[in-house]
């Protein structure tokens, strides 16, 4: 472009210089011409003004191109401040989703280790045994296990005669005839001894779930699993309890499912193993009709 105006202006200085050197000779040329011939120089002059119009036509046209050549630099430039722009609203937005996950950040370790100190101060009598902390997930889910043992011994003797002794001896297929509301109930009572201490380790499990869902992340199974590894396998099997005791609906329930929070809960922790594959069934499908309404309403739109 600056060529461009190079050449444009040397073609005006060259008009210029030719116009200059054209008036110079005519005049030359008169000076030198009897008066007798004044009207041939008359003529002559009358062509060199049909050359300087041309000229000057020539140099309206180079003005032209050289205000053409300008708006084109202005609407460079403009681009270029557009350009710019946008660049800096693109770094804005990443500075405020950087600031927002610092933020979020921020409050998610503040909860974990709420989480933490909440845990280690948990402290429950089972049956005149005190605990303390972790520990007492695995205490309370022995004495859940000697309740569930209790009720299928008891079932066991009403539809057989009081037959105790053969009780064990069919142990596991006693554990297979447990049904899931059966379970339900027997860990509903033994949450209820200790419902005071457990009700404040849930409101704080389910206000970090609410935390990461509500949160606008990527990522947020990592978060989750952040969660997850302070879990012990008892503290899992405690939640995975808590989770099949509530409606579909309700909104613990709800969070754990999405988050497959007790997806890696050890099988043969569980009295019937048939309990948590079903739960993990209803889990996945739950979930592929979820994706699906979710693809179908994007395509629709």
């Amino acid at each position: 472009m600056k060529n461009d105006n190079y050449l444009f202006w040397l073609i005006g200085i060259g008009s210029l210089i030719f116009m200059g050197f054209t008036l110079y000779e005519n005049y030359m040329y008169a000076v030198h011409l009897g008066s007798d011939k004044q009207g041939i120089f008359g003529d002559m002059f009358g062509a060199s003004n049909a050359l300087f119009t041309g000229l000057s036509f020539t140099g309206v046209i180079i003005a032209i191109l050289l205000q053409r050549q300008e708006l084109k630099l202005q609407r460079k430039e403009l681009e270029l401040t557009r350009e710019e722009m946008k660049l800096t609203r693109l770094e804005f937005n990443q500075q405020n989703e950087t600031l927002t996950k610092q933020q979020f950040e921020n409050t998610f370790f503040q909860m974990i280790s709420m989480y933490r100190d909440n845990t280690e101060k948990m402290t429950v009598d089972i049956q005149g045994v005190k605990s303390e902390g972790k520990p007492l997930f695995q205490a309370f889910n022995k004495k859940l296990n000697d309740d569930i043992n209790t009720f299928m011994k008891n079932r066991f003797k009403k539809n057989n005669d009081n037959v105790e002794d053969k009780f064990f001896d069919n142990l596991e297929a006693e554990k297979l005839k447990l049904t899931i509301n059966e379970l339900v109930t027997i860990y509903e009572r033994r949450y209820k001894s200790l419902e005071d201490e457990f009700v404040k380790y849930f409101s704080t499990i389910i206000i970090i779930l609410k935390l990461v869902d509500q949160a606008k992340i990527d990522d947020k199974f990592f978060y989750i699993s952040i969660l997850k590894s302070h879990f012990t396998k008892y503290e899992t099997l405690v939640v995975f309890y808590q989770t099949i005791s509530q409606d579909p609906n309700n909104e613990f329930r709800k969070l754990v499912d999405r988050y497959s929070i007790v997806n890696d809960l050890e099988v043969k922790l569980i009295v019937n193993p048939n309990h948590f594959l079903n739960y993990k069934q209803k889990q996945f499908l739950n979930d592929y009709v979820t994706q699906s309404d979710k693809f179908f309403s994007t395509s629709t739109s």
